[in-house]
């Protein structure tokens, strides 16, 4: 008996912050993000730097396109833009409901993302390269994420 395989949909995008953001409102949108969330069973990571918002959310695609959708109507993001989507067979942030980091530009590793960022805006993702900077968010799956903003 073959066992079906449920795909999970996983949504990268940015945006840029209409305001400086403080750490005391990340943990706010961290914390409602994660409470609802694990209502939705969605999970992802949020980066953020230099007044920049990169995330991916992962879980069912009507539940996701519903989360990107209040997220763009969000009045603290300007420039929404999806620049992934795509069916993975399974989650790569299945331990977080958010996980967070916030990127500082001028440290190496996280400036490589800040500016491959920066690039794939510039160059609007060429088909090619759609999913490299997907691939580089998830390398940090392994590393410091954070649960305050601060």
């Amino acid at each position: 008996m073959r066992r079906l395989r449920v795909s999970i949909f996983q949504l990268l995008y940015v945006s840029g912050a209409t305001r400086p953001i403080s750490p005391g409102d990340l943990d706010d949108i961290l914390a409602k993000s994660r409470r609802n969330n694990e209502t939705r069973d969605v999970t992802g990571v949020l980066l953020y730097a230099d007044d920049t918002f990169i995330q991916v959310l992962e879980g069912d695609r009507a539940t996701v396109g519903e989360v990107a959708r209040v997220i763009r109507r969000d009045p603290r993001h300007r420039n929404f833009m999806v620049l992934v989507e795509r069916n993975a067979e399974k989650r790569a942030f299945s331990q977080w409901q958010m996980g967070f980091k916030r990127l500082d530009p001028v440290k190496e590793v996280d400036g490589s993302v800040f500016k491959m960022s920066r690039q794939a805006l510039q160059s609007r993702m060429k088909n090619d390269d759609d999913e490299l900077m997907l691939d580089a968010i998830m390398a940090f799956a392994n590393t410091d994420f954070v649960d305050k903003a601060g």
